[in-house]
């Protein structure tokens, strides 16, 4: 199965047809390894027990703990839903290049608990919603990529600036001396971008990406609450959580952050934290949007 086909929902309380059942249970046994499944679904079809018993919805809720972080998983995959979307992207192919930084032989930890989230509108004093509402706008709600590595974005221009602009004329996609969008390569291929970097000045690459759930960059690691960047980069690829306490720390560090995300003032926030130009991508209307829902 080359990728996941679904045309009604699966799982608990779902349609369950037949079809959408075995590639539901093919799609789960190809990322067992990544959501802790230690015994292989049957791929037969089927869900005699459409509830907590069934193998199938088990699993399903293991996709959800592991991938989304639900604290109560549901157990089934709608059409178009967080589940479904986190499968696709579970089932994508690791990428080839992801940075050699010595880490420990360990998945992960994925997803936020709402005690994480408790706990940073508290350090914050803001609200629990504008907290995920910055998580969805950043990241879609998730700090990793289905390989196990944060989500990265490289920036050229921060690579030139740091790495003294040496590489500007030699390596033109990834040393840049203006902001240029039509380098991006996007999703898990920012890693060849970033590893090519890293073998040039691996200091200034690590410093030019921007990292997890919160996106923040390299450079920032101070801020951040770590002495270099090498330290914080490392906590990036580990836990979910530590992004999430990166960004608090970071946000405590600006009072134009931290007061306009009390206060829900959007634009500010979105002018200190995404940059002048965040109105040509409606980031603070989607902010907006994104705190409603949670909200809501």
């Amino acid at each position: 199965m080359q990728d996941l086909e679904l045309t009604a929902s699966v799982g608990s309380g779902a349609e369950n047809t037949p079809e959408d059942v075995l590639n539901i249970q093919k799609a789960l046994n190809r990322i067992a390894g990544k959501i802790g499944l230690s015994t292989p679904l049957e791929e037969d079809g089927q869900i005699i027990d459409a509830h907590d018993q069934s193998p199938t919805c088990q699993a399903i809720g293991l996709l959800q703990t592991t991938l989304l972080g639900y604290r109560h998983p549901d157990g089934r995959i709608d059409c178009g839903g967080k589940s479904e979307q986190a499968l696709r992207q579970a089932l994508q192919p690791t990428p080839e290049y992801v940075p050699d930084l010595n880490l420990p032989d360990s998945a992960p930890h994925r997803g936020l608990s709402e005690q994480d989230y408790q706990d940073a509108s508290e350090a914050l004093a803001c609200d629990v919603a504008a907290i995920k509402a910055v998580s969805d706008v950043e990241s879609s709600g998730s700090g990793f990529f289905p390989s196990g590595a944060p989500c990265v974005l490289f920036e050229a221009h921060q690579f030139s600036k740091y790495s003294d602009h040496q590489f500007d004329e030699s390596h033109p996609a990834i040393s840049s001396p203006k902001w240029d969008r039509s380098l991006y390569v996007g999703g898990e291929k920012e890693y060849q971008r970033l590893q090519e970097a890293i073998t040039l000045d691996r200091e200034a690459a690590l410093k030019s990406a921007s990292y997890g759930r919160y996106q923040i960059m390299g450079f920032n690691h101070q801020t951040a609450g770590y002495d270099d960047v090498e330290s914080f980069v490392r906590d990036m690829f580990l836990a979910e959580r530590h992004h999430l306490m990166a960004f608090v720390n970071f946000i405590k560090s600006n009072p134009k952050l931290l007061s306009s995300i009390q206060s829900l003032d959007w634009a500010t926030f979105a002018r200190y934290y995404n940059g002048p130009g965040y109105a040509e991508n409606h980031y603070d209307e989607r902010l907006q949007q994104a705190y409603e829902r949670h909200q809501g």
